[in-house]
């Protein structure tokens, strides 16, 4: 992990609500809980997109990346526009149940697995696959998204450094 962040000269961390979109090499780094982080990678363009949406979907139909929908629409918008819309490579992460909800009511989704079904559907509705996933649980993520390659290098949090697990996903 320390080789990862010392290869890059640019680190940015995403914060919730914000997409980035580049065609530079960053490392990006996120933490998620029942928020969601979609990469979009074109191996043949360069381009990369990063968001991290906390709420699946914006009824007021602005662009306010706080939502799935708009912080996806505007990632896509992008890919158009640059040509890379052909070979997207797709990674969706995030939608834990982080909270201890006691008693609530088990039939009703939680608001991550809201949020995972609400990016899948939009994925499927832009004719998208999703290549790679890291969702669900009940723990934490720390993402590293690496624009040049498209990989995410991915922390699952747990309760003191000894329980972390480290995976590389491609």
């Amino acid at each position: 992990m320390k080789k990862l962040i010392e290869s890059h000269s640019n680190n940015v961390h995403l914060k919730p609500g914000e997409v980035l979109v580049t065609g530079s090499p960053l490392l990006v780094s996120t933490i998620l809980g029942s928020c969601v982080a979609i990469t979009v990678f074109s191996p043949s363009r360069g381009f990369a997109a990063m968001c991290h949406a906390m709420l699946p979907e914006n009824k007021r139909q602005d662009r306010d990346f706080r939502y799935i929908d708009a912080a996806l629409e505007h990632i896509y918008e992008k890919a158009v526009e640059c040509g890379a819309a052909g070979d997207l490579v797709i990674k969706l992460f995030g939608g834990a149940r982080v909270l201890d909800n006691g008693d609530c009511n088990q039939a009703r989704p939680t608001i991550g697995e809201q949020n995972v079904s609400k990016a899948e559907e939009l994925i499927s509705l832009l004719g998208l696959d999703v290549a790679a996933r890291d969702t669900g649980g009940v723990r934490g993520r720390k993402l590293f998204f690496c624009t040049r390659s498209g990989d995410v290098f991915m922390r699952r949090m747990h309760g003191g450094r000894k329980g972390i697990e480290e995976e590389l996903i491609r």
